[in-house]
Order: structure tokens, then C-alpha cells, then sequence
């Protein structure tokens, strides 16, 4: 049964209630016993998969679901909603004609407001809900004089930053002073790069900006790959750079950063979406504003602010402001009309997420337009859980270190290609595979620069994905399509390559070593993973269910970042299980932030898959050019330099040895470093995507467009 609605938006004072229930004869006496009702703004579905959509589209003040439906049922639907971050607010009672205490643990545990019997009594419900007080009028308080860097501090809070990543210096010593009478958590990292990657792991954790605060000159150097790898990655960092005194400038004071002296503004704004200096003091509060907001909206990513100390220390009044305002994506309905119909007809579509998809409902909608269409999913590595690995329409991940599943499919041709929040990159395609320039090939992002760069859409949307999919759940909501019988074509599971135990002594297989690893950490885990040949067997053996479980930062590829990420996720949740994993030649690019961890008390867990090389690049050099040179990493004894850090430490070189590691893993509250030796001799079987980087080799070509939509 479609859904059935007041065409009219609800009236002040009205409640917006959806009942779903697939007794007919129920919801019809609800209707009638209703219709006269002041207070309620009435919709009714006989089915959990339309309500999804309709509470996604709609945000209903009230859900009064019945627990026992066919198909998706009320519990599961409701753990659905509470865990979509935009509409968990939304109440949720749940009915039964046979409600019990066990039932109505199990519908609490889920996130119901209430566990009620039925008959229901709507009545009694919205009278209590209207009742509901106002909320309190805003009262306004005047501001004394403060100084730049404590306003600047202020606004950060207000803005909801939580905690400030960096290393103190001359330069930025204002804010820091400021931040002492503040409520922001400050962590001092042992290097500019570990706070950048902290913060950057802050960022993707949680969708909520990473701060950062430096000093001028190597400060603001040292930070700058960190800072790339958050522009490459579009992750919102807010870098702070303490700068020498607008007087001084052009005189050759030491570590000079400004336009007369090392141009680090210029040299940022390559790399960040707004780069700017602040040149006075009565220009710190709009500009801060627009720093926020830049690194926030559209395609998220870094942005640079430079505070002269003159300009910090300043005395200003604190401008009155206005609170934030949301631009939400407005998509054409045409264009959502033609899409819909497109995957209605298709009779092989793919649904290929992004990192776009991400945060903001996304992963939710995902779940319910795929069920809906009865359309399998595969995802980028950089996306991996975004739509669970162990769903029946789950193909797993297409690109580097993806799984035969979503390769065998999209080979095999697919007629419609819906990509959310993915740029195409070569990582994310396996190399460019022409079996993505399909029939129809809708191409959605929020960045429109990111859309065209590699393939031809047929179709560009510019949009968040979590918009554009909202817009599908609306279409779907007035239509009442059902889902297309296409189930029969889908594998049904994850395929995994199957690879070889290790006979070697004292050495582990890399998959093996996962599965350990998996088996022994909680299931909702965060996983931080590096770039080598860790990444390309954590991204094919890791099974990842969760949204945010799977921290990478592919854009850049930079070695060393997955201690500070899991720093920066461990603070965003500090009573989640974090996990690093990195190579030994990660390890030591970055492992001195173990004793940032050490000094925090977090309690994260590192893993140096430890094969004595550098793995990644002897594997790719010998694909390319035939012969295999040996790039060893010095002999380096892990557990000693994390000991020398103050963190736990343990050395595996069999699987019964990680299995043994659990009571340690359970009982230290601060940081744990396993060293796992893996046997570097068992691979993946490679992808195409090194085989673009060989000699002669050649990309698809792009196939002009039938017909382009752009918003």
C-alpha cells in the first residue's frame, strides 16, 4: 500500500504521526477515528521498507510501527531509524497485540521511546504530545573587550570543536593561553604532521571540523602533508598558523612565514579550499567565520588561517552573530524522475558509494533505496561499511584491494551505474575499468569539478549524496514502486580470495592475521589502516558492517597517518574500540605519536603487519618493469621503541600467539603495540589498477554523453 498523506504541511501546533501496520482493518479504523483530530497530520503503511523511506523524506514526529510485519520488522526498523543521525530524534513507539517484558526489552534495547499493547490509543498519545513546552526564549548578554586569540577560541566552541590537536610555539602562544581558560581538550602531539593526521582522523570519524594549531616557519611546514592529505581526501581540518608580527614582516625575523618571507599562504592555497592571513584585528571574527564554514560546506576539506601575534593578542569586541545557517541541496525533480525510472527498468544496476555517502543520514538511505530497488551495492575502498559487507545485496568493494564479487559483477556488464560521492579516481575504479562507462552511468557529487574527470556520465547530478538519495526516498514515497524481482542475479555474499597459511617459521599469513585480529577486538571497532600492503589485505579481509568503522585516507596515500587517525578517533569516541594498522615502514615515519597516546591515556590498539620491507612498492615495481629489486627496512625492533614510549607491547609470529593476546588487549587502558610478522611472500592476486602506470599504457577512452543534467 503507497503511503497515504495530507497533502498539506502540518499546521502550527499539529503532529506529524506515521503508523505502520499491515493489519488493513486497523489502520483504516485509525484513519476514521483520527480524521477529525485538531492536533494530528496523519499518514499510514502497511510495511517497514516504505516507512524508512517515508520517515527519511518526511521526519514524522511520532512512529507508532507494529513490532510483527513480513519482511523488515517493526524492532529492525526501528534500530533503522535510531541509527540514522538525522532522523534518531524522531519518536518511535512500538505495538503488539501480544507485548511481553522480554518484547518490550528488546524494543527499548532497539531505541523505542515506548513498548505499548494494542489496541492503540492515538488519542492519549498526541494529547501528551502537544502539550509539549516552547522552548525558551534566547536572552542576550553584551561582551567586554577581549583579545583576538581569545575570541578566536570562543568562536571555535561555539562552533562545537571539542578538542585542538598541535605543538605549541611564539607565534601561536596566544591561543594557547587562550585555550587554558576554554573548554577545549588540547593535545599536544609530538610532530605537526601526527596533529594534521590526528585531526584529519577527527574529522573522518565523526564529520565534525579538526583543529590544529602550529607555530610559524617548520611549524606550518611540517604540517603541510598532513594538510594535503586532507585536501586530497576532503576532509574539513581548520589549520591555526601562529605568525611574527605584522611590523616585522619582510625583515628578516626568524621563521618569517608571510608574503616577505617564506609565502606560506602561498604555498597552501594549492592544497586547501581558503587560505588566508588575517591582516588586522577587526577582521579575525568574519574571517574565522569564513574559514569554518568553507571547510564545512560542499566537498569538505582544510583550510588555513595565519594569526599574526600582533593581530591575536589585539584587544576587539566580540561582534554580535547569527546562528549557522543549513543550505540544503535542491535537486530538479525531472531529474529525479528520470533516475528513478532508470533503475526501475534496469535489469543489471550497481549502486557504487563513495566516501560522499558518509555522515548526514547517507548510509541509512543508502540501505533503504537499495532494498527498495532490490539493487545491489559495491563501494570504493575509502567507503568500505558505508552499506554493511554482510547484507544479502552487498557485492563488497570495487577498486584496489576489492573483492572478486563486485569485480565478476560489474564485469559481466551492468546496464545502470549510480555513483554517490566518488570522484572516479583510479584507486576507486580498479584502474579505470571501461565496465563503469555503462548504458547509463549517473554520476552524483557534491563537487562539480570531481564529475567528468574520468568517465562520461550520461547523467550529472550536483548534489550530497545524502540529498540526492533523500530525493529518490521522496519520489519512492509518492510512487509506491515496488522493488524489481532481480535478487536471483545476486551472489549473495562477499567473495574473498582464498590464500595460502603460511609455512614459514615464526611468520603469519596477512589474512590470517586480520581474521585473528577481527575475532579478537568488539565488532563495532574503528579501524585506522596505513598505505602499503597491510591496506590492500585489511580493505579484501576485514568485513566491515558499520559506517564508520573504516578509517583510510587514499587520496593522498601518505605513509604514517593511521597512529595519529586512530589518535583523533579515539578522542571522538572514547568508549569505542580503536584499532591502527600499519606496516613496520609506516611505524616509523610516525611512531613517536604512541607517546601522545601514552600521555592521553588512550587506550588504542597498533598492529605493525612487520614484513622487514617496503612491500607495496618491491610488489609494484616488479608489475611494471618485470624484476624485482628489495627495498628492506632497517632492522627495527618494534615493541622496543614503543616500550622506549611508554606503550604495551607484544610480539606475535604465530596465530595461536594473537589469539593468546586477548587478555592484554582487554585489560591495559592505554596504548598496546603488537608487532606481527608477516610472511611477505603471500599476495593478493593484483588488480588493474598498477597496470595503468606501466609503460604504454593506455586509459579508457571517455564516450561523449547522450544527455547531461546538472543542477
Amino acid at each position: 500500500m503507497p503511503l497515504v498523506s495530507q497533502a498539506s504541511p502540518a499546521a502550527a501546533g499539529q503532529v506529524r504521526v506515521l503508523v505502520v501496520d499491515d493489519d488493513g482493518l486497523q489502520l483504516r479504523a485509525l484513519q476514521r477515528s483520527i480524521r477529525v483530530h485538531k492536533h494530528v497530520q496523519l499518514s499510514v503503511s502497511d510495511n517497514a521498507i516504505d516507512a524508512l523511506l517515508h520517515v527519511g523524506a518526511r521526519r514524522p514526529d511520532i512512529v507508532v510501527m507494529d513490532v510483527f510485519m513480513p519482511g523488515l520488522n517493526g524492532i529492525e526498523a526501528c534500530r533503522r531509524i535510531k541509527a540514522n543521525p538525522e532522523t534518531r530524534d524522531v519518536e518511535v513507539i512500538l505495538a503488539s497485540a501480544a507485548m511481553t517484558p522480554e518484547l518490550e526489552a528488546r524494543a527499548r534495547e532497539a531505541g523505542a521511546t515506548r513498548a505499548i499493547a494494542k489496541p492503540l490509543d492515538l488519542a492519549v498519545l498526541i494529547e501528551e504530545r502537544a502539550r509539549a513546552a516552547e522552548p525558551p526564549a534566547p536572552v542576550e548578554i553584551s561582551a567586554p573587550p577581549v583579545r583576538g586569540a581569545d575570541l578566536l577560541v570562543r568562536m571555535l566552541e561555539e562552533a562545537g570543536v571539542e578538542c585542538v590537536f598541535g605543538i605549541p610555539g611564539g607565534a601561536i602562544s596566544p591561543v594557547h593561553d587562550a585555550m587554558i581558560d576554554s573548554n577545549l581538550r588540547v593535545i599536544t602531539t609530538r610532530s605537526e604532521a601526527g596533529a594534521m593526521f590526528a585531526a584529519a582522523g577527527y574529522a573522518h570519524a565523526t564529520g565534525k571540523l579538526g583543529v590544529v594549531a602550529v607555530t610559524s616557519g617548520p611549524g606550518a611546514l611540517n604540517a603541510m602533508t598532513g594538510l594535503a592529505s586532507a585536501w586530497c581526501d576532503g576532509l574539513p581540518v581548520l589549520l591555526l598558523i601562529g605568525e611574527v608580527p605584522r611590523p616585522a614582516h619582510g625583515k628578516g625575523v626568524l621563521q618569517d612565514g608571510s608574503a616577505h618571507g617564506l609565502q606560506i599562504i602561498e604555498m597552501m592555497s594549492h592544497i586547501t579550499k581558503l587560505a588566508l592571513e588575517v591582516p588586522r584585528a577587526s577582521n579575525l571574527p568574519h574571517m574565522a567565520r569564513r574559514a569554518i564554514a568553507t571547510a564545512m560546506s560542499g566537498r569538505k576539506g582544510p583550510v588555513v588561517l595565519t594569526l599574526p601575534l600582533d593581530v591575536s593578542l589585539a584587544q576587539l569586541t566580540p561582534p554580535r552573530v547569527g546562528g549557522a545557517v543549513r543550505v540544503g541541496d535542491v535537486l530538479a525533480p525531472a531529474t529525479i524522475d528520470e533516475i528513478t525510472d532508470l533503475l526501475l527498468r534496469a535489469e543489471r544496476p550497481v549502486l557504487l558509494a563513495g566516501s560522499g555517502c558518509r555522515g548526514a543520514g547517507a548510509p541509512a538511505r543508502l540501505q533503504t533505496i537499495a532494498e527498495r530497488f532490490g539493487c545491489p551495492v559495491a563501494t570504493t575502498p575509502k567507503a568500505k561499511g558505508v552499506f554493511p559487507e554482510d547484507h544479502a545485496l552487498a557485492l563488497g568493494v570495487f577498486g584496489l584491494g576489492g573483492h572478486m564479487s563486485a569485480q565478476r559483477y560489474m564485469e559481466s556488464g551492468v546496464d545502470v551505474v549510480i555513483a554517490l560521492g566518488t570522484s572516479l579516481g583510479d584507486m576507486a575504479t580498479n584502474g579505470f575499468s571501461p565496465a563503469l562507462q555503462a548504458p547509463a552511468l549517473v554520476h552524483v557529487d557534491i563537487d562539480a569539478q570531481q564529475i567528468g574527470k574520468s568517465y562520461s556520465p550520461t547523467h550529472a547530478v550536483v548534489s550530497s549524496a545524502a540529498e540526492f538519495l533523500g530525493g529518490l526516498a521522496v519520489r519512492l514515497a509518492e510512487r509506491g514502486s515496488p522493488a524489481p524481482k532481480r535478487l536471483r542475479a545476486m551472489p549473495g555474499r562477499v567473495e574473498r580470495q582464498k590464500l595460502p597459511s603460511s609455512r614459514k617459521r615464526n611468520r603469519i599469513a596477512p589474512q590470517d592475521a586480520l581474521a585473528e585480529i577481527q575475532a579478537l577486538l568488539p565488532r563495532d571497532t574503528m579501524y585506522t589502516v596505513d598505505s602499503g600492503e597491510h591496506f590492500m589485505f585489511a580493505t579484501h579481509f576485514l568485513e566491515i558492517s558499520d559506517p564508520d568503522s573504516y578509517i583510510v585516507m587514499t587520496g593522498l596515500g601518505s605513509m604514517g597517518q593511521s597512529i595519529g587517525a586512530a589518535i583523533g578517533a579515539q578522542l571522538a569516541y572514547p568508549h569505542r574500540s580503536v584499532a591502527a594498522i600499519c606496516g613496520d615502514g609506516c611505524f616509523a615515519m610516525n611512531a613517536f605519536e604512541i607517546a601522545t597516546a601514552v600521555a592521553e591515556r588512550l587506550p588504542i590498539r597498533v598492529f605493525v603487519f612487520n614484513d622487514e620491507r617496503l612491500g607495496m612498492v618491491e610488489n609494484g615495481h616488479e608489475k611494471v618493469y618485470g624484476r624485482r629489486p628489495e627495498y628492506p627496512t632497517t632492522p627495527l625492533d618494534v615493541c622496543k621503541v614503543a616500550e622506549g614510549l611508554g606503550a604495551v607491547t607484544l610480539r606475535i609470529d604465530g596465530v595461536h600467539q594473537l589469539s593468546s593476546a586477548r587478555e592484554i588487549l582487554s585489560s591495559t587502558p592505554g596504548p598496546v603495540v603488537i608487532d606481527v610478522r608477516i610472511d611477505h611472500e603471500i599476495l593478493l592476486a593484483k588488480q588493474d589498477r598498477v597496470a595503468t602506470m606501466a609503460p604504454g599504457s593506455t586509459l579508457p577512452p571517455k564516450p561523449r554523453p547522450s544527455f547531461e543534467l546538472v543542477n
